[in-house]
């Protein structure tokens, strides 16, 4: 294991998602601030746009920004691939950030990969701010790089540096983020044990692929070879909750914490496969997973046959949790999908145009919904096959032009989640391909279908 030696060798305990670490494990030195600036540089910046305070007896010394109407930037000293960093090895950073508001200009959490001649190759970028943000008190933020994490390094990078930063095009940046505690460590991407990273299965016409780095959820849909769902990082599948105060924890939604797998199992036309391959051609696979996050327990199921995705969530409380909403069975549709439509559970019928205006359609609960991708005659229904009749869940499509048409069955809408009690929720996916003076009564032929599937 490659260390940067750090030159302050005090003890701060620092308790990141539920770990109890030590300073002296920390890759980055100085990460407390405590040694002020040593470690650190400015690239633009200077020290009347700085502070240092005393914080609460928890924080210690904090890092205060303030770019006062300039540009500024605080990074660290470049880490050296190869060096103070094992190439072979993915790592993971932390901050304590709090948000006093933004007045004027962007800010981020980020980190910058750079060439052997010390060229910049790309920024990636792990939380970032806007005029919208709303502010908010000490909040822990995460990143991840490397070899199998959602940040592989560009070909060629030589050295890193962590960075914070503010920008505004004409160089007019204000607000106020303070910092603490920032910790580089090693990390482990969740990769099941004797498993890749990732399997790709054909399945009859459907192609899909199943990715660790989303704690094994679908990650591309593939129907007689159009690519309808979309297999980008970022434009994550499965479920995830949103937390006041936190954000999105779930699936791909690696920025604040990390779901956590409990078990995980997989099976090839019916039958258990400890060690699969990459690839895999069969008449039915099924992901079976149990997994964590934070209070709430979810059972997935994943099965694709005979042309049909069905897809299941259990979800139980062990502890009485508010959230802002939970997605359940977030799908990607291709950004050139080109109308919707569905049957509302009184039999109305709503449709309508994607038009990019990034608005939520339909919101409403579904029996079924459908897109239409009027550039490859394909579309998709998404069948409802079971959820709480006592709850407002709602499906929803969000339309964002040159990204996606995501779908999401939305639940727990400013809710809290009951202890103890078990909430199903089921739905098939069946993809089709029809003229477009005909799709809407090719998707409502198969919606009817899918009625025996309950």
């Amino acid at each position: 294991m490659f260390h940067v030696v750090p030159k302050c060798l005090l003890f701060t305990v620092l308790c990141l998602q539920g770990m109890v670490l030590s300073q002296e494990e920390n890759l980055l030195p100085n990460g407390t601030f405590s040694d002020k600036l040593d470690g650190w540089v400015f690239r633009p910046g200077d020290e009347s746009q700085i502070s240092f305070m005393d914080g609460t007896t928890e924080q210690g010394t904090v890092l205060e920004l303030h770019p006062d109407g300039k540009t500024l930037g605080v990074e660290t000293e470049r880490l050296t691939i190869g060096e103070d960093l094992a190439k072979d090895q993915a790592y993971e950073v932390f901050a304590q950030l709090k948000h006093d508001g933004l007045e004027s200009g962007v800010a981020a959490f980020s980190m910058y990969c750079f060439d052997e001649g010390g060229k910049s190759l790309k920024q990636i970028s792990f939380y970032g701010l806007n005029t919208k943000s709303k502010a908010h008190d000490w909040k822990q933020v995460r990143g991840t790089f490397g070899p199998g994490s959602q940040n592989p390094l560009p070909k060629g990078t030589k050295s890193i540096c962590i960075r914070f930063s503010f920008y505004e095009k004409s160089g007019d940046c204000r607000g106020k983020v303070t910092l603490d505690d920032v910790v580089l460590l090693p990390y482990d991407p969740p990769v099941h044990e004797g498993w890749p990273k990732e399997i790709t299965a054909s399945v009859g016409d459907l192609e899909v692929r199943f990715e660790s780095r989303s704690f094994w959820s679908l990650y591309r849909i593939d129907y007689r070879g159009t690519r309808l769902g979309l297999d980008r990082w970022g434009s994550h599948y499965g479920s995830v909750a949103n937390f006041s105060g936190v954000g999105f924890i779930g699936t791909g939604h690696t920025e604040n914490e990390d779901e956590q797998i409990v078990d995980l199992e997989l099976y090839v036309n019916g039958k258990p496969v400890e060690r699969p391959e990459a690839t895999v051609t069969c008449d039915e696979i099924r992901l079976v997973k149990e997994s964590r996050i934070r209070d709430l327990v979810l059972n997935s199921e994943i099965r694709v046959t005979d042309n049909q995705i069905f897809e299941t969530v259990l979800l139980t409380a062990e502890k009485a949790t508010p959230v802002n909403l939970f997605y359940h069975f977030m799908h990607p549709w291709t950004d050139t999908a080109t109308e919707y439509m569905a049957e509302t559970l009184d039999g109305t019928r709503v449709e309508g145009l994607f038009d990019g205006d990034r608005q939520q359609k339909i919101n409403q609960a579904t029996r079924w919904s459908a897109i239409y991708d009027g550039p490859s005659g394909k579309g998709a229904v998404t069948y409802v096959l079971d959820a709480p009749a006592d709850d407002d869940w709602r499906t929803r499509y969000w339309d964002v032009p040159d990204r996606y048409r995501k779908h999401y069955l939305t639940t727990f809408i400013g809710k809290t989640i009951p202890q103890g009690e078990e909430f199903r929720y089921a739905i098939v996916t069946v993809p089709f391909e029809a003229e477009a003076d005909a799709w809407k009564a090719e998707a409502a032929r198969v919606a009817e279908e899918c009625k025996s599937l309950q």
